[in-house]
């Protein structure tokens, strides 16, 4: 019996505990029964049944499908002319007498009349080879370079992987503006890896979407080594993701959301366990990152450039953003209910309206060195915590003033003060400053710090007597910006002392 070779790339076929083999384009192998020296197999064919001893690689230096020799050979060292040989494996070898159908391996869309040439419609081709390994129980497609044309849409499979060349050079573009490009309904353990999907600049249809209708949730999804760019609708959409990773993933001018995890509270597994590390959105006009419901999940490393929101988690529970950022966004990130989010390293750059908004009663909220970066001539706070949120901040960096109706408890609020639950407990100096000395001249002096309120209480003594000494009191107020200290003597020139307390 002949089994069947190749349909891969060299770098993929070999066992991965012989690192990587990677040949030239049109290169020649000659394939053996041993690692060094041995006996040459020349009784091959090619899937024609024509004979042939050696085989030649495509153009990107691809393995075309062939047929090892007789006799059950399920192995052999390939040959290319350099330094050592590389054992390869042949495909779908049977195991024993089970009559089971197995699992597919490297399966190379070309094979399957792909073109990749920009032109010709792939989206068959392309979704023949999905359904081929689908219907082998799962397996790995290969998509070579070139821009593949798919004017459908690609229903995606269970246990199907899809890896290209790189997201520069393997490119599926979608040309239907109502169409997503790939969809998947109730599927698990998929993987697309080094692919470009680039839509038609308009419309409505999504780059990626997995939705989930019957299965406990769409598990074990890995997006990675992508770039995605101008489709109508949202770059990802995923539907109770569960135990999944998107990583190095980049959304570029789609007409949607970035990233959109959704998981409405219907279902226990579904909706948990994602991460998204090292992603990337730029120009998207609905937003960058929208997590709705998800629980236990986390950001690390992410951007976001020119979207209205950044970052929104609704109603989320124990979702984690490390290392993020949001720049030319009106709102850096918002937090919109949900309990347990923790903020650890955010920056927002040129903010046009707030920076970080907490709302709709979001409770446990920890802001951990949090910065304001020149925000832009729009902006008008930096922290906005509604009515009936709960937060803790450290380190907050802010350039614009907050506006906190909620329980926001600070540690080191820009201004070196501490304030739990409303009250300062540590007033300090600084241009937010709570306590400090003034030197009245003809009986009055004008202090300038922005932490005066309308309802601020400023306690005044006199530390150092001067001129006709009279009795200090408040005459003036400006909220955020100043007050005004006058004696009852229009001689006194006494240093007065002066601390802000703010009732609860």
């Amino acid at each position: 019996m002949r089994y069947e070779y190749g349909a891969g790339i060299a770098d993929y076929v070999v066992r991965p505990s012989d690192g990587l083999w990677a040949v030239a384009g049109g290169a020649v192998i000659t394939w053996w029964d041993a690692a060094v020296d041995g006996t040459q197999y020349t009784d091959l064919q090619d899937m024609e049944g024509a004979a042939i001893s050696e085989v030649k690689a495509d153009e990107y230096g691809g393995l075309p499908r062939f047929l090892g020799p007789p006799d059950d050979v399920t192995g052999m060292w390939g040959d290319a002319g350099g330094g050592r040989r590389v054992w390869v494996e042949a495909h779908r070898v049977a195991t024993g007498t089970s009559t089971a159908k197995p699992v597919l391996d490297w399966l190379n869309v070309k094979d399957f009349g792909a073109q990749g040439d920009g032109t010709t419609d792939d989206t068959a081709a392309v979704q023949a080879a999905v359904d081929a390994a689908s219907a082998a129980g799962g397996g790995t497609l290969y998509i070579p370079a070139g821009r593949h044309i798919i004017a459908g849409t690609l229903a995606w499979a269970s246990g199907v992987t899809a890896v290209g060349a790189g997201s520069r050079v393997s490119i599926l573009q979608s040309t239907n503006q109502n169409n997503d490009c790939i969809v998947g309904t109730d599927i698990r353990d998929v993987t697309l890896q080094g692919l470009q999907l680039s839509g038609p600049g308009r419309g409505f249809g999504s780059a990626v979407r997995f939705t989930r209708v019957s299965a406990p949730a769409t598990s074990g999804i890995t997006l990675r080594d992508m770039l995605i760019q101008s489709f109508g609708g949202d770059g990802v959409f995923g539907h109770q993701l569960a135990g999944s990773v998107l990583h190095r993933v980049r959304v570029r001018t789609c007409g949607g959301v970035g990233f959109h995890l959704q998981a409405p509270q219907d279902t226990v597994l579904g909706g948990a366990s994602t991460s998204l590390v090292g992603c990337s959105v730029e120009g998207c006009v609905t937003g960058g990152y929208w997590l709705d419901g998800m629980a236990y999940s986390s950001l690390a490393g992410c951007a976001v450039q020119q979207s209205p929101v950044g970052y929104r988690l609704d109603g989320c529970t124990g979702v984690s953003l490390t290392g993020c950022g949001a720049e030319q966004c009106t709102t850096g990130l918002t937090v919109y209910g949900g309990t347990g989010t923790t903020v650890n390293g955010f920056t927002t750059k040129g903010s046009d309206g707030t920076s970080v908004w907490l709302t709709n009663s979001a409770k446990g909220v920890v802001l951990s060195g949090v910065a304001e970066v020149a925000p832009g001539t729009g902006a008008t706070t930096c922290l906005r915590a509604d009515a009936g949120t709960i937060a803790t901040v450290l380190g907050l960096t802010a350039v614009k003033a907050h506006s906190l109706s909620g329980v926001v408890n600070r540690i080191d609020a820009g201004d070196g003060s501490t304030v739990l639950a409303g009250k300062t407990v540590i007033p300090s100096g600084g241009g937010a400053a709570r306590m400090g000395t003034a030197v009245l001249v003809a009986g009055t002096v004008t202090v300038n710090t922005t932490a005066i309120a309308t309802g601020s209480v400023v306690q005044l003594t006199i530390q150092t007597p001067g001129g006709t000494v009279g009795t200090p009191y408040v005459n003036a107020r400006v909220a955020s910006t100043s007050f005004t200290i006058k004696s009852t003597s229009s001689t006194d020139t006494s240093t007065v002392g002066w601390r802000i307390l703010d009732p609860s």
